[in-house]
């Protein structure tokens, strides 16, 4: 089984330095103060439990975090609770300090200022220039468990143990149902040949060219040559798929055919393969081996391969060039026909055309800002509006939120500005479009109101 991994608290919380913004907060009413100067509160009065956190202690829990009224994170929109181990503190009052005022069992929260929370617990050289030393960060969670990793292993054996028995009870009712007439060899592999080869044997560091497709027992596929339209090359004896596909490789000679059922001790065993072979999977194989490769055919192949690869990159490129070169004829007939002048236009591309002046503050990198917009296709066609939900969007400035003409754009404004905001496809959405209502390669048009800008 591919058991949940144990989080230090670095790893845990490292999304935190990407999105942060600064908050003053002064008093915490209901909170409890430790010597360290850690606030906190339990929320579990009648919790008996005596599960106590230690230093080293592995924690099951569910986690939110963010600022005093917004949540920047929650566990719970991972398909599993977080683990965290208790790490010896930083410095006192922090993170891991933290953790143990509690025990198994409690709701608690608690608050942390960032400047040593990231210089110290992260071992920045300085606080985000998005944040303050003085910036509070809060802290919500659920204590699920606490175990020694002692108890982690001994839990993850038994589970272990649990999953290799139901593997081998399906393999039993799959060769029942399916009829396999065939016994095991010495690796557990059932080795069906439909096509007996005649050409040569793969040799050890030698080249094959092989079709094969994997499904789980259940008959989900998984994978598939076939798809793709030509078999795969690879050296024979080399960690390509699994073991035990290779000691199948092994028993083909040329030209034959073979399907194979290889348990997951020779196929994925208990971690199994990222989000598509589940731990403890048995496989099902269906493989051509089509051709023994020399050490100058494979390499041969290998070329073309990276000479067709470099082709459709130079297609692309090409393509791109031309649809570039559409869409800036398409624009200037816009700017043209609607006698429009730019206010400025940037050396990336983004026309800005200025509507009212603002009065108030410019905006700052990395600082929070709110604006309303409507958006617009060169045709007129609009395809989005806070206007009409009545609520302007709210984005740090600069981090990659919003598209890079939105980052460019309203950086030139001042809080109560109004501007129209006139950006290419490689500024917004490029080739890949957005949904339905933006094609690809669409010049975008947003008259936008910078409503509020974060000092």
């Amino acid at each position: 089984m591919k058991f949940k991994q144990i989080l230090t608290i670095t790893i845990a919380l490292a999304t935190l330095s990407a999105i942060m913004i600064s908050c003053n907060f002064g008093a915490y009413p209901g909170y409890k103060k430790t010597e360290s100067g850690i606030y906190y509160k339990i929320y579990t009065h009648d919790n008996k439990d005596t599960a106590q956190i230690r230093l080293g202690s592995i924690l099951t829990l569910n986690l939110t975090y963010g600022l005093k009224d917004s949540i920047l994170f929650d566990s719970k929109d991972a398909p599993e609770p977080i683990m965290i181990r208790v790490e010896a503190p930083s410095y006192d009052g922090d993170f891991n300090d933290a953790l143990t005022l509690f025990k198994q069992g409690d709701s608690a929260s608690f608050v942390l200022k960032a400047g040593p929370f990231f210089t110290k617990t992260f071992r920045q050289p300085a606080v985000p220039d998005f944040l303050t030393d003085e910036t509070d960060l809060y802290f919500h969670m659920k204590i699920l468990k606490v175990q020694s990793q002692e108890e982690i292993d001994r839990e993850t054996e038994v589970r272990n143990m649990q999953l290799e028995q139901e593997e081998m009870t399906k393999l039993q009712e799959y060769i029942t149902a399916k009829q396999v007439n065939v016994q095991p060899n010495a690796s557990g592999i059932y080795y069906i040949e439909t096509k007996k080869g005649t050409g040569k044997a793969p040799a050890e560091n030698g080249y094959v060219s092989a079709h094969y497709t994997v499904h789980l027992l259940s008959g989900e596929l998984l994978f598939s040559t076939y798809d793709r339209g030509e078999p795969i090359d690879f050296k024979y004896g080399s960690q390509f798929e699994n073991e035990g596909f290779m000691e199948v490789i092994g028993m083909m000679k040329e030209g034959g055919k073979a399907n194979a059922i290889i348990p997951s001790a020779k196929a994925f065993g208990a971690q199994g393969a990222g989000n598509v072979v589940p731990p403890f999977s048995t496989l099902y194989y269906e493989i051509e081996l089509v051709k023994i490769l020399t050490q100058a055919e494979f390499d041969a192949k290998q070329a073309k391969a990276q000479e067709q690869k470099k082709a459709e990159n130079a297609k692309k490129e090409a393509d791109n060039a031309k649809r570039a070169e559409e869409e800036n004829a398409v624009l200037q007939k816009y700017l043209k026909d609607n006698n429009i002048t730019p206010t400025t236009t940037l050396p990336n591309g983004l026309i800005y055309i200025e509507k009212q002046a603002g009065t108030g503050n410019s905006p700052t990198d990395g600082k929070k800002v709110k604006v309303h917009y409507t958006g617009k296709l060169l045709n007129g066609t609009t395809f989005d509006s806070s206007i009409d939900r009545g609520q302007p969007l709210e984005f740090a400035l600069g981090r990659r939120q919003v598209i890079e003409g939105w980052d460019a754009g309203i950086a030139l404004m001042k809080v109560g500005g109004k501007a129209t905001l006139i950006i290419p496809s490689k500024l917004a959405y490029k080739d890949r479009g957005a949904g339905e209502s933006i094609p690809p390669y669409s010049t975008l048009v947003f008259d936008v109101e910078l409503v509020e800008a974060e000092k």
